[in-house]
């Protein structure tokens, strides 16, 4: 079944959509929900109950899997969400649905996270192994649960997403996996993500970034706008 994102949102305010940008996405930040048999919608509706500041809670996630496979998108991946803390302004967020108060997740909710989390790390040119991390490493609270206390099942998770990368994308990845590459720019020797086929060099556009250059994202026709900025 075909990966299948349905975006939902938030309304922008200072407790779960601040519109912040974020302007490079290095890790991905797994979370759960810690509310067993809740659904992706409830979770998403929570953040959004947010914005009206009785709680004076601050949270929401980019990105919210469900119970029955389903993937709503709450933020758009060119905006901060506040999901962990420091690492806010590098990083996507994904919240988990879980069923029981282990918080393991269901066969089927896994295959949708794996789907995923394969999808984000072709995005960005992401690595597995050191870019999916989970709350706990970023802050040192137990979340998601079980896969705190499972390391195993941990190792295990990024280690799918590294083989459904190969599975989906071998034909693009060479060495199946992004690399540094040196790149001049504006006569400043860079480093960026990307790799190299047939002698075409694949790189991300947010790392061509700098005084010089805006990279933004057009959500309603939905590609990547370049800009020279003014000297």
């Amino acid at each position: 079944m075909p990966l299948s994102i349905q975006q939902a949102l938030l309304t922008p305010n200072i407790y779960s959509r601040p519109q912040l940008p974020l302007k490079q996405v290095k890790k991905l930040v797994i979370h759960w929900v810690a509310n067993p048999g809740s659904s992706a919608l409830a979770n998403r509706n929570y953040f959004e109950n947010l914005k009206n500041g009785t709680r004076g809670i601050y949270a929401s996630s980019h990105y919210i899997v469900g119970l029955k496979r389903e993937i709503i998108q709450c933020i758009p991946e060119t905006e901060v969400a506040y999901h962990a803390k420091n690492a806010n302004t590098y990083s996507l967020g994904i919240e988990v649905c879980h069923l029981d108060a282990t918080g393991e997740f269901s066969p089927t909710t896994y295959a949708a996270l794996i789907e995923l989390c394969t999808h984000l790390c072709y995005t960005h040119t992401l690595d597995p192994a050191t870019a999916i991390i989970r709350h706990y490493d970023v802050t040192g609270k137990i979340c998601p649960k079980y896969y705190v206390h499972n390391p195993a099942a941990w190792s295990k998770l990024k280690h799918d997403v590294v083989a459904s990368l190969n599975a989906h994308y071998l034909q693009v990845y060479p060495d199946n996996l992004p690399q540094l590459l040196p790149l001049q720019l504006n006569g400043t020797l860079r480093q960026v993500s990307g790799f190299v086929k047939d002698d075409q060099y694949y790189v991300k556009l947010r790392d061509l970034e700098d005084s010089y250059i805006q990279i933004d994202y057009d959500e309603v026709k939905k590609m990547p706008v370049l800009n020279l900025k003014p000297l």
